[in-house]
Order: structure tokens, then C-alpha cells, then sequence
């Protein structure tokens, strides 16, 4: 501890502080409680600025223990509960703590989030890259309202901003998101998920507007139908740099939109149509001729066959992750899996009947185990 505390601050932030996460902090803390140096600790932490977990959520305890400290975090991520449980509410943050925010540029929230908070916070990070909203309970949501004048706010403190993911947000309309692409053009990743009012409109917007579009996700759970070809062929028509795409429970795609974006988005490497049935092996053998860097495949389509997916893996020989359930394929594709795409690294094959036995239609977790049920089944294959 001695030499550890003679070290020059510059040096004792850079070369350790930066490779420890908040709970190593409060533990160098703990153990240090009653140690003669431990007051030389507290000075040479305060004001470090921490990477901070983006998948794990801030206790109100433990936010107020870093601001007290003048701990501050780039990812921050924070559930809005009621003032009874830990979770962090209104209240945990004001006059006190909001300086909290200075340097994060990542905000995730979570939970029972309404107008005031959002900007509160937003108004308090002049380095935001990321927002992530996601209310718990849209069917309560009156409470905890996001809305196009929660967007017009954003647009006012986060022009700079490169990522905004909206989920459950149901009073948002497609004002407040075009309002978003004229404004924020450096927008690079977009999720809009179960937003009942988000129309074509928004998303031709966001194409034209926000052209160096990397990651684009529209979830439609409760099949609202209001995204069709219109949005995803504007989509692969401008946003050439798109590497992600995701249309779960999207309906109204069809053929034309996934043909389009593996004309024009070559550099495609996740691609997810879980609950697209209308799209058929055009789109797929499409897909697996143009986008050869794919890694991400989920389908979950009635009408794919095995002639997709031995293209797909002819052709896509870097598959990582690969959902097929709910398709009409058969041993022939896991077969071709299995000789070329060795470093698949998750394959999902439910509710595919055509395949010859039920062990088949289980989850595999590596192309090894894969291989090993199909030996079993073929024992002169050759893979």
C-alpha cells in the first residue's frame, strides 16, 4: 500500500484505476477501511473517471457512494424504481448528485422513466454519444411518459449523438423521430422497439438524413404492421454502411427488402427476420451470395428450405450464430453447417420437423456437438 500510495496521481490513474470496475473500487475501499493510508486512497480516487458496466445497473446506494466520492462513469446504467426498494429513483438524484453524469457518454435507463428525469439527466452530459430508453411497463406508461417532446429535448443537449435506442416508448410519433434525423446526421445505430405510432415516415427520414447508419433494429412484438418494403429498401439505398439489421416481428417484409439491402449493403453481418414469414429462399440465397461476411443469421420463417441455408453456408463460411427454428429444413443443411462453417458458434434448430430425430431440434452450443449428433445418426459421414 505504502509504494502503491508514493506513486504520482497521473501514474496511479492511468496504470491501475483505469483496469478496475466500480465494485473493485468499493472493495480496494472496504479492505482498506482502517488503514493508516486509507485517507490518501479517498484522495487519489476521487475525481477518476471509470469505464462503468453497461449490462449492470447502479443501486441507489451505490450511486450516492460514488458521488460522494467523485467517482464518475462513461457507461451508466440506471433502473428507476419507486423510493421503497434500492433501485434508483427521482429522488436519489438532484442538486447532490446529478453532477454524476459529467463524463458519461453511454446512458442506459430502465424502469418507471418519465419527461423530467430523461432531460434532467441528459441536460447534465455534455459528452453523450448513446441514450438507451426502455420503460418496464408501456401498459402504465401515462405515469412515465417519453415523448416527441422528450426527443425535441435531446435534439437541443445531444446533436453529437450516435446511438439512441427508444424501446416500450409508446407516445413517441414519428414527428419526434424525424425531428431526430434532421438533427442528429452522425447517427450511426437506431432500435425503435414496440413504438405504436413509428410509421414508413420516420425510418425514410432516418435513411436519407443519417446515411453512415451502421445498426438499424425495428422490433414489432405487438404487430402493429406500420414498417414495410418503403422503410428498408430507403434503408439499403442510402445507409451503405449498414453491418446490422434487425426486423423481428416485421410483418409486412417481404422478398423486396432483403434483396434490396444485399444489393446495396455488402458489408451486412447481422441479419434477423424472426417472425418475417413472407420472406422466402430468394431473399436468403440473396443474402448469402452478396453479404459473404455475414455472422448473425435468425430467421424463424415458415418458408425457408434447405436451399437457403446450404447457400448460406457455401457461401457465409464465417457464421457464428444461426437460428433456423420454426423452418422447413432438413439434415441436408445441418450436414453443409457442419462441413463449412466451423466456426459456428450457436445454432438453433426448434420446432424444424423435417429434421430425422428430436435430438436434432435441440440448441447447439458449439459445431463439435453438432457433428457428434450427426455421426451418430450418419456414421460413414464424412465431416
Amino acid at each position: 500500500m505504502e509504494s502503491m500510495m508514493k506513486l504520482p496521481d497521473d501514474m496511479f490513474r492511468h496504470e491501475i484505476l483505469q483496469y478496475l470496475t466500480v465494485d473493485d473500487i468499493v472493495n480496494l475501499d472496504g479492505t482498506c477501511m482502517n488503514h493508516e493510508y486509507r485517507p490518501q486512497l479517498m484522495e487519489k480516487i476521487s475525481g477518476v473517471i471509470l469505464i462503468g458496466d453497461k449490462d449492470q445497473s447502479l443501486k441507489a446506494s451505490l450511486f450516492k457512494w460514488l458521488g460522494m466520492r467523485r467517482i464518475y462513469l462513461i457507461n451508466m446504467n440506471v433502473v428507476f424504481k419507486d423510493c421503497r426498494s434500492d433501485e434508483i429513483s427521482s429522488s436519489s438524484i438532484d442538486n447532490d448528485y446529478i453532477d454524476q453524469f459529467r463524463y458519461t457518454q453511454h446512458v442506459f435507463m430502465r424502469g418507471s422513466i418519465h419527461h423530467d428525469m430523461v432531460i434532467l439527466i441528459i441536460s447534465h452530459c455534455p459528452f453523450l454519444l448513446s441514450i438507451d430508453i426502455s420503460i418496464s411497463n408501456r401498459r402504465v406508461s401515462i405515469f412515465y411518459i417519453v415523448t416527441d417532446h422528450t426527443l425535441q429535448s435531446i435534439i437541443e443537449h445531444c446533436t453529437g449523438l450516435q446511438s439512441l435506442s427508444l424501446n416500450n416508448c409508446g407516445e413517441i410519433t414519428d414527428a419526434g423521430l424525424i425531428a431526430i434525423a434532421e438533427n442528429c446526421l452522425n447517427l450511426q445505430s437506431l432500435k425503435v422497439g414496440d413504438c405504436k405510432y413509428i410509421t414508413d415516415a420516420s425510418i425514410i427520414s432516418i435513411s436519407t438524413h443519417c446515411t453512415g447508419l451502421q445498426s438499424l433494429t425495428l422490433l414489432d412484438y405487438d404487430m402493429y404492421d406500420r414498417i414495410t418494403d418503403a422503410s428498408i429498401i430507403s434503408i439499403s439505398t442510402h445507409c451503405f454502411e449498414l453491418q446490422s439489421l434487425n426486423l423481428e416481428g416485421c410483418h409486412q417484409i417481404t422478398d423486396a427488402s432483403i434483396i434490396s439491402i444485399s444489393l446495396h449493403c455488402t458489408g451486412l453481418q447481422s441479419l434477423d427476420l424472426h417472425g418475417c414469414h413472407q420472406i422466402t429462399d430468394a431473399s436468403i440465397i440473396s443474402i448469402s451470395t452478396h453479404c459473404t461476411g455475414l455472422q448473425s443469421l435468425h430467421l424463424y420463417c415458415y418458408n425457408i428450405t434447405d436451399a437457403s441455408i446450404i447457400s448460406i453456408s457455401e457461401n457465409c463460411t464465417r457464421l457464428k450464430s444461426l437460428d433456423v427454428s420454426l423452418t422447413s429444413i432438413s439434415d441436408a443443411s445441418l450436414i453443409a453447417i457442419a462441413k463449412n462453417c466451423t466456426g459456428l458458434q450457436l445454432l438453433e434448430t426448434y420446432q424444424c420437423y423435417r429434421l430425422s430425430s428430436d435430438e436434432l431440434r435441440y440448441e447447439f452450443k458449439s459445431i463439435s456437438k453438432l457433428r457428434a449428433v450427426l455421426l451418430s445418426i450418419y456414421p460413414s459421414l464424412q465431416i
